[in-house]
């Protein structure tokens, strides 16, 4: 049993160091998006990052087969709707709603997880989302400011694929290699975001410093490392248990953002993070799942 706790604690923590790394890297991917179109972006980023797995893991890239060709795309068809839905719905929405709205996937994982295992989530747990939500909401949006517009909708979507893909990821990782189903999950993203971005964007001419390095930075520690971390330690967890630490997203988003973007921090939501702390404690210390 304490075997078992240790696994998933260490699961948990590592996943709490991918939220640091989504959360810190919003301001550089945000300042981008002004020298380069969002599919182009997605689609440098993410085949780069494919390329940084194969570099370092060849071995393990060889072992994709059939089954985890199909089943990784099938993952990727929601991760590739999350990141489409986000980076697009940024344009036409504030970066706060679109924080608190990414983050409802904390509300909607446990839903989609009793509809697809048939399984409840504990009471603790439940009551770990409902803190986490009611945190993402003080932090994310001001008072009197939420008003559901075009860019608010798609990232309802954006919520919804990543909810999908946390769900897919726990049903199916413990069947694969890691770093093969990773491997292919962004590759797929990689190449149907290029192949939109030829279609609906203009070309660019020349990658600036800005976007350049934004590309870098999210294609080694944002993409590659980070969906490494996710489909090789999930199984040691719960869908909901790791979507209520991936709330801490928006925490390090802030707190990166007063730093380096500019932005303030008001006691509003310096109290929404702390309650998404406190709900990621209690689902990280509870022994039970």
């Amino acid at each position: 049993m304490l075997g078992h706790v240790s696994k998933r604690s260490q699961a948990e923590l590592g996943m709490l160091l991918v939220a640091f790394v989504w959360g810190s890297t919003f301001v550089i991917t945000k300042n981008a998006l002004a020298d380069i179109g969002p599919f182009f972006f997605l689609g440098i980023r993410f085949i780069l990052a494919f390329l940084v797995l194969a570099a370092f893991a060849w071995s393990e890239i060889r072992k994709i087969d059939r089954a985890t060709l199909l089943t990784g795309s099938l993952i990727g068809i929601f991760l590739f709707i999350g990141y489409t839905f986000q980076t697009v719905g940024l344009q036409y929405t504030t970066a706060s709603k679109a924080g608190f709205i990414t983050g409802l996937n904390v509300v909607l994982v446990p839903v989609l997880y009793v509809l697809v295992e048939r399984k409840l989530p504990t009471l603790h747990t439940l009551g770990s989302v409902v803190v986490a939500t009611i945190g993402l909401y003080l932090m994310s949006v001001p008072p009197g400011t939420f008003r559901l517009a075009y860019g608010d909708l798609l990232m309802l979507v954006c919520a919804f694929g990543f909810a999908m893909q946390i769900i897919l990821v726990n049903h199916y990782s413990y069947r694969f290699n890691p770093v093969a189903i990773t491997g292919v999950q962004i590759l797929f993203v990689g190449v149907w975001c290029l192949l939109i971005g030829a279609m609906v964007e203009p070309l660019p001419q020349q990658i600036t410093y800005n976007a350049g390095s934004a590309i870098i930075i999210t294609a080694v520690l944002a993409t590659a490392l980070a969906f490494l971390l996710q489909n090789g330690m999930q199984k040691y967890s719960t869908p909901t248990r790791f979507a209520i630490v991936l709330a801490t997203e928006p925490v390090f988003a802030g707190i990166t953002g007063y730093y380096w973007g500019g932005e303030t921090l008001t006691i509003r939501a310096l109290i929404g993070a702390a309650m998404i702390l406190i709900a990621m404690l209690i689902a990280i210390l509870s022994r039970s799942d």
